[in-house]
């Protein structure tokens, strides 16, 4: 279960209270100014979320910057503007938009920035990864999965996985924040971790391309129980995977086999039923619209609408003056 989205913001204009504020939900570091003479300003934005911590940083000036063993995490900085120079157990990355630096729990890091270098920085749980990687792949795999020590953006699945990172960061801030709504933190949350394990190079790459086949119809229909039972639960393909006892891999092609769709979007689907139903019992003078869309996870309330229409052929705002 990912608990409450907590978000940080800090603006600092000396060194040390920019360590402490990345030591605060990232790591402890040591950060020196490449030109002692150089005027340092720093601005850092993020949401730590479960097993995750994601941010948007910005230094003026370029920076040495020093990190110890990891705290059983993994580490990804890559560049949103300007570059960087990265050494981590014994390779050498350079970190230009499009290619990302990736840190395994163990061994230090060095970091050299050039001035104006924007970032973003996502941390990870060891046992997230590890955990994640094994749910796709099918079978177990070491504590500490070596992975690659760059990270490629520019591929369709580090795309993917930047996109959800700079969503995660938009969404950090943003208020209110579409994080605060667990029934849309917690898919994100999963949804950067599993990405992560996709966009990364390592040797079980063969085997998260391979697709799987579910001829079984059991592990849809018990999936397709637990979200009719009680769809307000914030609910994950890995939980879903877990509650019918398939892979998250196995599941989705349950889905697409046997019912056409994805278990995210007949998740939405329900919702979008029981949100259709609090709208016909509601007295228009009793809620709203956006009431109800958010209730049931609608967060944008004209992509509810749109939704809506498409099902029920007409606006929601329509029903419920209706009834």
């Amino acid at each position: 279960m990912v608990g409450p989205a907590e978000f940080f913001s800090f603006r600092e204009h000396d060194l040390d209270g920019a360590k402490a504020a990345v030591g605060q939900d990232f790591f402890t570091t040591s950060m020196d100014l490449v030109d002692r003479t150089a005027s340092y300003d720093f601005r850092f934005d993020g949401v730590v979320l479960g097993a995750l911590a994601v941010g948007v940083a910005h230094v003026s000036s370029g920076l040495e910057i020093g990190m110890a063993d990891l705290e059983d995490c993994y580490y990804v900085n890559y560049s949103a503007s300007g570059s960087m120079h990265a050494r981590h157990r014994r390779h050498a990355v350079d970190v230009t938009p499009g290619r990302g630096a990736v840190y395994h729990p163990v061994g230090p890091v060095a970091m050299t920035t050039s001035d104006g270098y924007g970032s973003y920085a996502v941390r990870i749980d060891r046992r997230a990864v590890n955990e994640a990687l094994e749910e796709q792949v099918g079978h177990p795999v070491p504590p500490d999965p070596v992975l690659a020590p760059h990270l490629d953006l520019r591929t369709s699945p580090g795309g993917r996985w930047d996109r959800l990172v700079r969503l995660l960061c938009d969404e950090a801030r943003t208020t209110p924040s579409l994080l605060s709504h667990p029934m849309i933190a917690a898919p994100l949350h999963d949804a950067v971790v599993t990405g992560f394990v996709h966009a990364t190079e390592h040797r079980w790459r063969d085997a998260l391309e391979r697709s799987p086949r579910c001829w079984s119809q059991t592990p849809v229909r018990r999936a397709v129980e637990a979200i009719r039972s009680d769809p307000a639960q914030p609910f994950t393909p890995a939980g879903l995977a877990r509650l019918a006892g398939a892979s998250t891999r196995t599941l989705h092609d349950g889905f697409r086999r046997h019912l056409d769709t994805t278990p995210m979007a007949y998740l939405r689907l329900v919702r979008l039923e029981r949100a259709h139903a609090d709208l016909r019992a509601a007295a228009p003078h009793d809620t709203t619209v956006a009431a109800v869309a958010h209730r049931w996870g609608f967060t944008h309330v004209s992509r509810f609408s749109e939704a809506y229409r498409r099902v029920y052929g007409r606006p929601p705002a329509s029903t419920l003056r209706r009834h």
